[in-house]
């Protein structure tokens, strides 16, 4: 599945990342099983034990509108079938996510981040409307009800709160917010899988998403190096970073069990 500018979903921010039912599922899915079996057990099982055979319905269109599950997701399902704690894939779903839905994409990488750094401590639905009118007039040429607006923007918020990111009910208030040490190991092999380049892999816009500017994401480098976990060194602008597998599908493999 790919984006361009045109697909801005709100139905996806409205309906919020479902992380303890997709974990759940995940955790149970059978790659020896085709993506559509397994989703028909999914209905049939109702595994997450959803109220109402609609709220299962629109979970499962949820799940197919994310996610790539025999392809770039695949990693993420393994990982939770290898027993991983919730809060160290956590992170892991919401990168995977974000490579999939430019509006999630856009609201934690430019907007939110760009909030933090101006110093603003609270943010409320209001102003993630004003925000989202901006987006939909330069991508999609069109506006949205005003109706969706707020239920886009208390969706985005909500979602902002079960990564961590933020707290609160009505208005929300920055958390702060650390990467767990596997997640961000991880999001290395990903991001340099992509990137090929230690410099690129640092001032990528993927740590946006948890918040993290270069200069965090070289402070973690430098610990994990301390600690013996990666290879990190820089001399002046020289980068070198040698992870501890070749690519991700061989990190995966490494921390199972």
């Amino acid at each position: 599945m790919t984006q361009n500018d045109s697909q801005l979903s709100s139905y996806l921010a409205i309906k919020g990342p479902f992380t303890e039912a997709t974990f759940r599922v995940f955790r149970e899915w059978d790659f020896n099983l085709s993506t559509k079996q397994n989703l028909s057990r999914i209905e049939t099982t109702n595994p997450i034990g959803a109220s109402s055979s609609g709220w299962l319905n629109q979970f499962i269109r949820v799940l197919k509108q994310r996610f790539d599950f025999d392809g770039v997701d695949k990693p993420l399902i393994e990982l939770a079938k290898q027993g991983w704690h919730i809060d160290d894939w956590r992170p892991i779903q919401l990168w995977h996510m974000s490579q999939n839905d430019k509006l999630l994409q856009c609201f934690l990488t430019d907007w939110l981040f760009e909030r933090r750094e101006e110093g603003i401590v609270i943010i409320n639905a209001e102003a993630v409307c004003d925000f989202l009118r901006v987006l939909t007039k330069k991508h999609l040429k069109a506006s949205w009800t005003e109706n969706t607006y707020r239920r886009v923007a208390r969706g985005l918020l909500k979602t902002a709160v079960e990564f961590h990111l933020m707290r609160g009910r009505v208005s929300k208030e920055f958390e702060v917010y650390r990467l767990p040490e596997p997640s961000f190991v991880y999001l290395l092999h990903a991001i340099m899988e992509r990137e090929q380049n230690t410099g690129n892999v640092i001032k990528s816009r993927d740590w946006r998403l948890f918040m993290m500017r270069p200069n965090d994401v070289e402070e973690e480098l430098l610990r994990l190096h301390q600690f013996g976990k990666l290879r990190f060194e820089r001399a002046g602008s020289f980068l070198e970073l040698t992870l501890p597998c070749n690519n991700t599908a061989d990190y995966v493999r490494s921390v199972a069990g």
